[in-house]
């Protein structure tokens, strides 16, 4: 009976995954064709995937794709980082309404990268120690939202109250302090709050491509202890393992994919809420499925954003580029909404 259950989620998780590995590599391939200038799609996937097979293309197509490349490939693991998060913080709380920017990691993270770059402005050049920083002000953000939580009665509605507060307060202060930022990375502080993939470059994508494989990994190959946290800790310590060093241990792995995130791009909302319910509706809460489904979705829906700013913007030509933030949050919001009335009526 058990066997035959495996065997018909193990089918069923392959089918998604390739759904959305072959939808993943559409929009990939729709936001490299999608800029100044429209390429075709057809011949932008031959360029990119089919060259080694023997297919070219024209010169012109290779190169402008291969200039877009790092863009598209930030988002794309920018929603793989995010959406992890997402799924170890709602593990970790046993909230489905957990998520690095509603529970306020991300504003802590990026009020403390631009306090950083204010008081060291050649921490933009190391990076290691800009997602370091990031990195204490992602955990300081969740400790504060816990801490705030349990004087509040530690109910999951507490918890989301106590995480808008911490967003708020440091989402003003981050307000502030990239305001007076931009002047020294040149960049429109509302890129830095808000997201945006255009500003990645090739030298940073490292150390957002491999951490996120990496914790991905580590995810799959913790998937025993996080999937029985799930049902309480006296589950987990009947069946050998310790909960709290579970909590621990998967805290700083959405901590640190929060971090690697707000470090080169910025806040990007909603796609840790949004992606591990997707992917449970998929496959369910086992961590050895929803892992890798729930990396894919948050890749597939920032591509997705990331396609919709590139055509606003072609749209509205003169006016500047539309923040990534802007898009995931139009998605995320109703999504959020739609979760706490479920979740009161429950």
């Amino acid at each position: 009976m058990a066997s035959s259950l495996y065997e018909r989620r193990l089918k069923h998780f392959l089918i998604s995954l390739t759904s959305l590995i072959v939808l993943t590599i559409f929009a990939f391939t729709l936001s490299l064709s999608v800029g100044s200038s429209m390429l075709d799609p057809v011949k932008i996937f031959q360029a990119t995937f089919l060259k080694p097979l023997g297919y070219t293309v024209e010169g012109s197509v290779e190169i402008i794709a291969s200039l877009r490349l790092s863009r598209a490939l930030a988002a794309l693991f920018c929603g793989a980082s995010l959406a992890l998060a997402g799924l170890l913080m709602q593990t970790i709380t046993r909230n489905p309404l957990a998520d690095p920017y509603i529970f306020g990691l991300s504003s802590t993270a990026l009020a403390a990268v631009a306090l950083g770059i204010l008081l060291v402005p050649n921490l933009v050049v190391h990076k290691i120690w800009l997602i370091a920083i990031s990195f204490f002000g992602a955990m300081s953000g969740y400790a504060l939202t816990l801490t705030l939580s349990k004087l509040s009665g530690g109910s999951s509605i507490a918890m989301v109250l106590a995480g808008i507060a911490v967003a708020s307060l440091f989402g003003g202060i981050s307000h502030v302090l990239l305001y007076l930022v931009q002047q020294i990375t040149r960049t429109p502080y509302v890129h830095l709050l808000l997201g945006s993939a255009s500003t990645v470059l090739w030298g940073d994508l490292q150390f957002l491509v491999f951490p996120t494989i990496f914790l991905l990994a580590l995810i799959l190959a913790l998937f025993k202890p996080l999937n029985v946290y799930l049902y309480g800790d006296e589950y987990a310590k009947q069946l050998g393992f310790n909960p709290t060093s579970t909590r621990n241990v998967a805290s700083l792995m959405a901590a640190l994919l929060t971090a690697i995130t707000i470090a080169f791009i910025g806040i990007v909302g909603f796609i840790g809420l949004v992606a591990p319910h997707i992917a449970r509706f998929l496959i369910g809460s086992d961590h050895r499925f929803s892992a890798p489904i729930t990396a894919l979705v948050g890749a597939l829906v920032t591509l997705i954003a990331d396609v919709l700013v590139k055509l606003i913007s072609m749209l509205a030509r003169g006016i500047g580029e539309l923040p990534l933030g802007v898009v995931t949050s139009i998605i995320g919001a109703p999504f959020l909404a739609y979760l706490l009335v479920k979740r009161m009526k429950g």
